[in-house]
């Protein structure tokens, strides 16, 4: 057990030999306790380093101090390697550089931190890529794949990353540093007589060679596909198989890649773990990047009838054959990024195998796909395939995204099998889900015999951990009857390692240890993984003892069954740590885990299930981390499991102010509707108001200006007959941009309807933004009784130009009025001004012809709000979100493109605020300010106010609201 006296020593002497950050805060802490596994280990604080010699430094100085050490990636590790009671070394933050790319020699050099999607996309220049591509390679670190074996769908054509690390510098135990790569054995045997770590490793590694060599090649698993113990047939250059395609993977014929009389040691380190030494850079081999691919989409009426066809497929040589089941095609199709992507899916098939081949010519790359002679769709462009590997990439996610207490866990979901008893393997898990009584999913690698399986089980019972148990001993049974692999990605960590003996034997576990005792002899190398095991059921996330409670929400939750269910559906992959996309621009902008939806959901448990280490400073951590959720709605989009942290924000910033005093702008921003119609009694003296408003005391930026009350209204009058529209004015329409109201009245009109504004401004966005939910459920009801005033039967439709208004009455009006049939009925018949009118009229017309061609082809670069980005497809076909900007604005006649950005980073009155405004512009510099300033003259679009607002405020450039921009064209048309 470490003393208290032990880590202060350690971290006080960290603080002075280094200049990244050393943490120990409960906060830090709880952040880093869990990964994608189903456990939780609290670590003993978390270090920065900012260069590899500060790595090396942090180990060196831990093991003088008998702390252990742990380096961590993207911790998206799903048997829980990434976590433990030691120093984590995050190598994500600093470590990020890409020291080399050669696209002569095709290869490249990089420090741990390095994400692979990032990579590939420098690589792209050269026409190169890492051959290895796990799911979840937006997110997942070189360090994190070299020390897991990482591969992915692929496989078959280009092994594991074992089979393409050239070299690894290394820290070892002692903090010395070493460079592993190919040696002869000769050579070895010099470098074994050197003495210190370096020489042990050497010493052991040969002595495993010679005296284990039969006992390896009698039990080492039959599959290729081994993420499973120590690489030791690699020390050998041998093994049992290799994958189908490997020889076309341009590293070689030799698998593995190992000449005779030749031995590397950094092969060996591939998949340790972290046990053996700490990564502080790789080189490794680069493949080509294929000139083309095609996708055939085959469908099956069971999972097991696409395991018997698969060994035949690999015979017409695909580069990859993936599974999709049922379930989890059923689960994209309630994540609105992934539902809009599911065109590839014809029916409701058991099962689906998409299978990809690759090549110079496409025709004959469709003749491949079409000669499959089973039916099924062909995805030829780079859109279409995008479609089918992002629904198939997020596949682990979309299964966690099951409501209640049993889940599908990832405990047995990686075990391999040669591919030709695939089958055999499916049907034998199947009996055994059958015989405990719960059932699971299959999905993911099938060319490989690598199948992803998560059994339903619910851990918070005792019954529940002893099932884990009895399913796990029983799946180990048959994977090791058919010659398979305890792990063919995931690792071992805590939930594979307890069955390493009995899938190994003692002899070659006693090798395992002769490695790791020479490498690690005081055993501070993440202890505890690989070699001196916990039993698989210690440490769970959630166990027998778990409780946790939650105040009474406001909102409703039960479309997640409770607060604590909503907060719990995050399982920890990490998706939301991605760069690009909508979710979570904050973490995006500062690198920050506390600023990832996974980082706020964790604070939250571990606050609520009382397990934050000191407990009093729990709820200011969670407040804290909820600070810089900006509310964007990505993840509720995005995330694969279905979090919804703006959602929970709204409900904790109500709960946290009952007991907690709120700042003064709150109510400004909060009640900036009702502000807003007191200044209309003497704008002029109201806009002075607001210039003079102290800003330092209310917490406002100095760089913002607060908008200007305008002088005028706009009115929806003037029209008789034709189909009524009830429009809703938002605050910031109704007074400050007025313009744009009048310009969608007009446009409505234009279009022959009849205009009635609703008298009630606003759907209570601002209150609900702040916590305000009591007040915004009253102000939600008093808009429901002034729409039904005025249109008692419900059949009129509603519009509105602001986005983040407009969608609160389909979003969290069902939510603040639970059960309220006005509240659905509303939800099914609001539309935004741009999807009204690229639906069509009663009259089968479309509304937006009286405006057509006002554009005159003239390109506008629009950036699409981000809860329009929130929003699923349209049940009634037609284009929704930021699709239906782009119809209406090419309906217009524009050449309309988005701006390829997530949040604008305003979010509302979020970058108003002094302490945000820094990570306001920070989000907005991601994507969104470049591509504007390198849209040169470009006229630009956006829906919302505060995008509009803070484009200017970042570029300089002005963007207008669609509707603008038609009526704009209009006018100087009829000039």
């Amino acid at each position: 057990m470490m003393s208290q006296e032990q880590l202060r020593d350690v971290t006080e002497d960290l603080r002075k030999a280094i200049e990244g950050e050393v943490r120990t805060d409960p906060a830090s802490r709880m952040l880093y306790a869990t990964d994608g596994s189903i456990y939780q280990i609290l670590p003993l604080g978390v270090v920065f380093p900012k260069t590899q010699d500060e790595l090396s430094a942090v180990v060196e100085i831990a093991g003088r101090h008998g702390v252990p050490v742990l380096p961590r990636g993207s911790g998206s590790s799903l048997a829980g390697q990434s976590i433990g009671a030691a120093l984590v070394i995050d190598c994500t933050r600093h470590l990020n550089r890409i020291v080399n790319i050669d696209g002569e020699q095709r290869t490249a050099t990089v420090e741990p931190g390095v994400v692979l999607n990032a990579f590939n996309n420098a690589a792209a220049k050269h026409g190169l890529q890492f051959g290895p591509d796990p799911a979840s390679a937006d997110r997942a670190t070189f360090g994190g794949m070299i020390g897991n074996n990482s591969t992915g769908a692929h496989s078959i054509l280009y092994g594991m990353t074992a089979d393409h690390v050239i070299g690894l510098d290394v820290a070892l135990a002692d903090g010395t540093t070493a460079r592993l790569e190919d040696v002869s054995v000769r050579e070895a045997e010099r470098r074994a007589g050197m003495g210190m770590l370096e020489g042990a490793l050497y010493a052991a590694s040969l002595k495993v060679r010679d005296e284990y060599a039969d006992e390896i090649r009698a039990r080492w698993p039959k599959t290729w596909r081994r993420a499973s113990g120590y690489a030791l047939n690699y020390l050998l250059g041998w093994s049992a198989s290799a994958p189908p395609r490997w020889e076309e993977s341009g590293l070689g014929h030799n698998y593995p890649p190992l000449g005779a009389g030749r031995i590397n040691l950094a092969q060996l380190m591939v998949g340790s773990e972290g046990t053996l030494a700490a990564f502080r850079q790789a080189t490794f081999h680069l493949v080509p990047t294929p000139e083309h691919t095609c996708l055939g989409v085959l469908a099956f009426d069971s999972i097991v009838a696409a395991c018997e066809a698969t060994p035949g497929l690999l015979e017409r040589q695909p580069t990859a054959v993936e599974l999709i089941p049922r379930a989890l095609i059923n689960r994209a199709r309630a994540v609105p990024a992934y539902a809009a992507r599911l065109g590839f899916v014809q029916g409701d098939p058991a099962a689906i195998l998409v299978v990809e081949f690759a090549g110079g010519e496409a025709a004959r790359l469709r003749e491949k796909v079409q000669a499959l002679g089973v039916g099924g769709v062909v995805a030829e462009t780079a859109a279409q395939q995008a479609e089918v590997w992002a629904v198939r990439k997020v596949g682990l996610g979309l299964l966690m995204s099951v409501k209640g207490d049993a889940k599908p866990l990832p405990f047995v979901e990686d075990m391999a099998v040669p591919v030709e008893r695939l089958a055999e393997f499916v049907r034998g898990f199947e009996r055994i889900l059958a015989e405990h009584g719960t059932g699971g999913d299959f999905y993911a690698h099938a060319s490989a015999g690598c199948l992803h399986v998560r059994p339903l089980i619910n851990l918070k019972t005792e019954q529940g951990i002893e099932l884990m148990r009895s399913i796990s001993r029983a799946v180990v049974d048959l994977t090791l009857g058919l010659g398979g692999a305890l792990s063919g990605e995931h690792g071992d960590g805590l939930s594979h390692a307890e069955w390493l003996e009995r899938g190994y034997g003692p002899r070659l576990t006693e090798a395992f240890e002769v490695i790791k005792r020479a490498a690690d002899p005081k055993g501070l190398l993440n202890p505890g993984k690989v070699i001196d095991a916990q039993k698989m059921h210690e440490n769970l996330r959630y166990g027998a003892n778990y409780k946790a409670e939650t105040w009474k929400p406001v909102l409703d939750f039960t479309g997640q069954e409770t607060l604590l269910g909503a907060i719990e559906m995050c399982n920890g992959a990490g998706v939301c740590r991605k760069d690009g996309g909508v979710m979570c621009p904050s973490f995006q902008a500062t690198r920050e885990e506390m600023h990832s939806t996974r980082g706020r959901a964790n604070l939250l448990r571990g606050m609520l299930s009382g397990r934050f280490p000191m407990a009093e400073l729990a709820e200011e951590a969670v407040h804290g981390a909820l600070d810089l959720c900006l509310e964007c709605k990505g993840c509720k989009a995005e995330c694969p499991s279905g979090v919804d942290m703006a959602k929970i924000k709204y409900e904790y910033l109500h709960h946290y102010h009952q007991s907690h005093r709120r700042p003064l702008r709150d109510y400004l921003f909060g009640y900036i509707g009702t502000l807003g119609r007191l200044g209309r009694v003497a704008t002029p003296v109201a806009n002075l108001t607001m210039r003079l408003v102290p800003k330092k005391a209310m917490g406002l930026a100095k760089e913002r200006s607060l908008p200007r009350l305008a002088g005028k209204k706009f009115s929806a009058g003037g029209q008789r007959g034709g189909d009524g529209v009830l429009f809703l004015s938002d605050a910031f329409t109704e007074y400050f941009y007025p313009e744009v109201g009048a310009a969608a009245v007009d446009m409505l009109q234009a279009a022959g309807y009849r205009v009635v504004k609703i008298p009630v401004v606003g759907a209570g966005r601002t209150l609900i933004s702040k916590g305000f939910l009591p007040q915004a459920r009253r102000h939600a009801e008093r808009v429901l009784t002034a729409i039904e005033l005025i249109d008692p039967l419900g059949e009129m439709p509603v519009v509105g130009v602001e986005p983040s208004e407009l969608l609160t009455l389909r979003d969290e009006y069902l939510d603040l009025l639970p059960g309220n049939e006005k509240a659905r009925g509303l939800s099914w018949r609001a539309y935004l001004i741009d999807e009204f009118m690229v639906r069509p009229g009663k009259d089968g017309r479309l509304r937006f012809e009286a405006l057509a061609g006002v554009g005159r082809g003239e390109k506008v670069l629009f950036h699409g709000h981000c809860y329009q980005k929130a929003q699923p497809p349209a049940e009634d076909g037609y284009p929704s979100g930021p699709a239906a900007t782009r119809a209406f604005l090419e309906g217009m006649g524009y050449e309309a493109e988005m701006i390829q950005a997530g949040c604008c980073g305003m979010a509302g009155s979020f970058g108003y605020e002094a302490e945000h405004y820094e990570v306001s512009m920070q989000v907005g510099e991601l994507a969104l300010f470049p591509a504007v300033r390198a849209a040169g003259d470009v006229r630009l679009a956006a829906s919302g106010v505060s995008c509009r607002t803070q484009i200017e405020a970042g570029t300089g450039r002005k963007a207008v609201h669609p509707v603008m921009l038609g009526r704009q064209d209009a006018i100087a048309a009829d000039e």
